[in-house]
């Protein structure tokens, strides 16, 4: 075994056990604490990851540090830049993130403990945790470790912030984006790190997707083309066709931002990054339900829903929508367009004329039904033919009578 530049050797010419523990507990020259060190992740505790920090000098963080949304973000072999921030125990403890420390400092600005500690957040890109103490004008006040921070109005949330009085005394982590004036000038925000988190949630949400899968949904904004929903980690489209079977002219009759919702994963396009939802596809189709009351010839009631050159479409039942032809609106006269008669919202009685379930479509008409003679018709026939049966026989008799030609 070779001596130990840093201890005296045994009189044996071997270092004792207690030199070699004593040296294992010594930090390694190259790692020092306050400053950035570059890790790489060993081993994941139940509390604890455990850090490599190079030559006989090993590290841990405490798990939360590295988890979001309740998920690892890291696993062994991952490289991790901490700051090192107290060596105990013989291994070093780090975090990466500063969270406050709450300490005060009588000593100058420049000079003060987070300070440093702050300085070498900023130029390692490490977040740190603050608290929103006030809004001023264009952002807010917040405090980091025992210093006064200004966050822009525009870097609190991802998009656009409508209600800022909702931060005040959140705790959030931040990064450092101006570092100036000795620290007297400190500038953060969080909208880097929340699009970053929100990429990683994609990320994660596309390689679990598939079609027909049913996921919960909160909805973001609202068009009258159609909403789209937050899945949990990337938006899709909810087009207004899919919200309900029965016709709904917008959306925002339908949905409202915030609102929680099921809907179905109908289209996927994932290099354009598009997802299409559907929340009409969880919901019992009516056709099925419908049964005989579609046949042809039935007649019933409908409500006109909407009205075009060619036809007003009625609907017969929730989800049942039937076309009324502008020819056959039963007027006897030539009609340019459905609303020289009709109106949305009008009750009309109308015939099945035609019913394809495949497709599900209706032909419907107001038109008198032809009348049937064929009954009529049956009858007279049978009457004339014992018409004839009856006269015949008549002629029978009458032959009879008459007396027999002499010869």
């Amino acid at each position: 075994m070779k001596d130990n530049p840093r201890t005296a050797p045994s009189p044996q010419g071997e270092e004792s056990f207690a030199d070699m523990l004593n040296a294992s507990f010594r930090p390694a020259a190259r790692v020092k604490v306050g400053e950035v060190a570059t890790s790489k992740v060993i081993s994941i505790g139940k509390d604890s990851i455990f850090l490599d920090l190079g030559i006989r000098a090993e590290g841990m963080i405490d798990r939360e540090e590295c988890e979001r949304q309740g998920e690892l973000t890291v696993k062994p072999g991952d490289p991790l830049q901490v700051l090192v921030t107290s060596f105990r125990d013989g291994i070093f403890h780090c975090t990466a993130r500063l969270r406050q420390a709450g300490r005060g400092d009588s000593r100058p600005a420049k000079d003060s403990p987070s300070l440093t500690l702050l300085r070498e957040a900023y130029a390692a890109r490490i977040p740190v945790e603050g608290r929103v103490k006030a809004m001023n004008k264009g952002g807010f006040d917040v405090q980091v470790m025992d210093q006064k921070a200004f966050c822009p109005i525009s870097q609190i949330e991802r998009s656009y912030c409508q209600k800022p009085e909702v931060h005040l005394e959140q705790t959030y982590s931040f990064l450092i984006t101006q570092f100036e004036e000795d620290g007297r000038n400190i500038v953060i925000g969080r909208k880097e790190l929340l699009q970053a988190e929100e990429r990683d949630k994609a990320q994660r949400l596309w390689s679990e997707l598939e079609l027909n899968q049913v996921r919960e949904g909160t909805v973001t904004s609202v068009h009258d083309y159609g909403a789209f929903v937050d899945i949990g980690g990337a938006e899709g489209l909810l087009h207004v066709s899919e919200i309900s079977y029965q016709k709904v002219q917008s959306a925002k009759d339908a949905l409202q931002p915030g609102q929680q919702l099921q809907v179905a994963v109908i289209r996927l396009d994932p290099e354009a990054g598009k997802i299409s939802l559907s929340l009409k596809a969880l919901l019992p189709d009516p056709w099925a339900a419908a049964g005989d009351q579609l046949d042809v010839g039935t007649e019933i009631t409908g409500r006109v829903v909407h009205l075009k050159p060619f036809g007003a479409f009625i609907e017969l039942l929730p989800g049942v929508t039937g076309l009324l032809h502008v020819s056959r609106l039963g007027t006897g006269r030539r009609i340019q367009h459905p609303k020289e008669i009709l109106t949305v919202g009008d009750d009309v009685r109308v015939r099945i004329l035609a019913v394809d379930p495949a497709r599900k479509t209706l032909s419907l008409t107001m038109e008198e039904p032809e009348e049937d003679l064929s009954g009529e018709l049956q009858q007279l026939n049978e009457k004339q033919a014992r018409e004839m049966k009856s006269g015949g026989a008549m002629a029978s008799l009458f032959d009879a009578a008459l007396p027999a030609d002499k010869e």
